[in-house]
């Protein structure tokens, strides 16, 4: 980089920023340095001085051979901060007690062991072991209640071992923690630092620095740019205004159009869902609403109904009087079944004159009166098309969702089912599928696997 093409701008932010970026990664050097090198001591000093308690007071265990008490010592010893394992040998290396996963050390390496020493048994584990030491003990003849240890002579001998492993992933996680809380400090320190050599660059070159930083923001998308007009010069305002009023002529295209485009994705998921016609919602709706019923009846038992209408004589209607004769009573129809159902209740348009109908719980007799009072509206309706009345049915297929299927399309089946039979059996009734129904206008159907309608 060649320092006589930068501008006066940068010149100032590199004389502010560069000194400053390097005695922070000086500064953070020497602090990592120096925190990675106290964690690591101090994870030394807490091993040895587990072990320096652990190997007198194990120093009975291992003579007498008292396996439960060694326990009681090292379940201890594992309580301790970072203390993950522990063992106890015997003076001919063999293992007397452990607790926790352990790396068992070989009898070879631990006669060499004459004081406490430190390695790592893993990448993440620290090994510390250190002899178990015997001696004389001494009696103070003078006590009178009782007898205490005394101090153990020279010469004494190496009767076992204790190995305590500790785990270094807390030390590691500290040392993560004081390099990023390091990392963040200096960005903080670097970003304050660039901030007070910005506002100095901008006292100097403000001017012509508020106009390149606005067209750099514009050409990074940023469209909301207005620059203070603080020009001394006469020329140099009348661009800052140029260049504002344009900004704020594009910022308003944008809106405008990103307006437009929201509109219109919200039209679009609108019919995506929503039958065009009558504005109920379409079979893929009616699917997805007839998916979650039967989730939730198998759940919480929450029970419903589905129920196929097809209209009666909507044919004779499209073909006396044309597709807008037929447009419009199933715009009618579509009105008249929302008025008659209730809030809970999901009505969709799944074909030409079929509509499904989700009755919410509700239990199969409900379900049952209300799919008959709404054959019994739709064909009560009077139809009227430019002074000819025309009189149409419904006939309804009744499947009921109450937890026993688990697929959706067994109910589709059972509802399309009843329905066809519905139409079969005279037209102009409801049937329920499987079980039976009541029958107005014609004698109930008989049979064990037939539905009876209404």
């Amino acid at each position: 980089m060649n320092p006589a093409s930068l501008s006066l701008h940068n010149r100032l932010l590199l004389v502010a920023l560069l000194p400053a970026a390097l005695l922070a990664t000086l500064v953070t050097t020497l602090v990592l340095y120096r925190g990675a090198q106290t964690l690591d001591r101090t994870l030394h000093e807490h091993g040895n001085a587990i072990v320096s308690f652990l190997a007198p007071a194990a120093e009975y265990g291992v003579i007498s051979g008292n396996r439960a008490t060694l326990q009681t010592l090292l379940q201890a010893a594992t309580a301790q901060r970072e203390v993950s394992a522990a063992a106890v040998y015997d003076g001919r290396g063999e293992l007397l007690a452990s607790r926790g996963r352990i790396s068992v050390l070989e009898p070879d390496a631990l006669r060499k062991i004459e004081e406490s020493t430190t390695s790592h048994a893993a990448p993440d584990m620290l090994a510390v072991v250190a002899p178990i030491k015997s001696g004389v003990i001494a009696i103070d003849d003078e006590l009178v209640d009782g007898w205490q240890p005394g101090v153990a002579q020279q010469g004494a001998n190496t009767i076992g071992w204790v190995h305590v492993e500790l785990d270094t992933r807390p030390s590691s996680r500290e040392k993560s923690f004081i390099i990023w809380t390091s990392f963040a400090i200096v960005a903080f320190g670097l970003l304050l630092t660039a901030v007070i050599a910005v506002r100095l660059a901008r006292s100097v070159s403000r001017p012509v620095a508020r106009l390149v930083r606005g067209v750099g923001q514009m050409a990074l998308g940023a469209l909301d740019v207005a620059i203070p007009e603080k020009a001394s010069s006469q020329e140099l305002s009348t661009l800052e205004r140029g260049f504002n009023t344009m900004a704020r002529a594009i910022s308003e295209s944008h809106r405008t159009l990103q307006s437009r485009i929201d509109d219109a994705t919200a039209l679009l998921a609108y019919q995506a869902q929503h039958d065009p016609l009558t504005g109920l919602p379409n079979r893929r709706v009616f699917e997805q609403k007839l998916d979650e019923c039967v989730v939730a009846s198998r759940r919480a038992g929450d029970h419903g109904a589905l129920c196929f209408i097809d209209l009666d004589r909507f044919k004779i209607v499209n073909d006396t009087c044309g597709h807008a004769a037929g447009d419009d009573l199933l715009m009618r129809i579509a009105l008249l079944i929302q008025q008659r159902v209730r809030e809970q209740d999901i009505i969709c348009r799944i074909g030409g004159d079929e509509f499904a109908l989700i009755l919410r719980g509700c239990s199969p007799s409900d379900a049952l009166d209300i799919a008959d009072e709404l054959r019994t509206s739709i064909a009560s309706f009077d139809f009227e098309w430019q002074g000819r009345h025309f009189s149409i049915g419904a006939s309804i297929g009744m499947a009921c969702i109450d937890g026993s299927h688990t697929d959706p399309s067994e109910i589709l089946i059972a509802a399309d089912a009843a329905c066809y039979e519905a139409k079969r059996s005279g037209r102009n009734r409801v049937v329920r599928y499987p079980l039976e129904a009541v029958n107005q206008d014609s004698p109930a159907l008989e049979g064990p696997d037939e539905a009876q309608a209404v």
